[in-house]
């Protein structure tokens, strides 16, 4: 069988980027196995989803996650990362992982809220307003006040309170933000020997 030069062209481009070559995960030895590839450490959505809420509420994390809501990072992305993340580490399969994407972005625009952070859901939200006139502008903000009033209504309606587990309800009350380095400082007197003198 003859290979074509374009075939030895991409074998060699590959293997001067460091890309693998096609096919070579499959080459790999059977008593190593990538953590996605052996059984998930969580099978049951509760649990799962207890051990996101836990992570997500340690100081370290919860910071790091407003400061990224703060630089324009969507909810959706920062979701997306945190659960993929966990299946590369083998917390959970793909099946699992797709299922805790609602309550994991619940729990992080939970955080942004307690912080009164804005957020947006998806990435290119806060694109350059459209132009128009301030009449436009006053209909069409009416006209989206009156469509946000609607869909509260009907989200409203359907909240279950039952669905978010208690232990996730008080992991939420009990975190604690750490003070914004934005905000006011008061300011101490300080008399130093340096101090200029009156």
């Amino acid at each position: 069988m003859a290979v074509s030069d374009k075939a030895v062209e991409f074998l060699g481009n590959s293997l001067n980027t460091g890309r693998p070559i096609p096919g070579q995960s499959l080459t790999n030895s059977p008593e190593q196995p990538y953590k996605w590839e052996q059984p998930s450490e969580f099978v049951n959505t509760g649990e799962a989803t207890t051990y996101v809420f836990g992570l997500l509420t340690e100081p370290e994390t919860t910071s790091n996650l407003l400061l990224s809501i703060t630089n324009g990072v969507s909810i959706i992305d920062l979701a997306s990362i945190v659960l993929y993340s966990g299946f590369l580490e083998g917390k959970w399969n793909p099946d699992l992982m797709t299922l805790l994407m609602e309550p994991t972005m619940f729990m992080i625009m939970a955080l942004a809220e307690k912080a009164d952070i804005e957020y947006q859901m998806e990435s290119g939200e806060s694109e350059q307003p459209i132009e128009m006139s301030p009449d436009n502008q006053i209909k069409f903000i009416k006209s989206r006040v009156n469509e946000l009033d609607k869909i509260r209504e009907q989200s409203v309606s359907k909240i279950n309170p039952k669905v978010i587990p208690e232990k996730v309800r008080q992991m939420v009350e009990e975190v604690e933000l750490s003070p914004s380095l934005l905000e006011k400082v008061k300011t101490v007197s300080n008399k130093s020997l340096l101090g200029k003198g009156e």
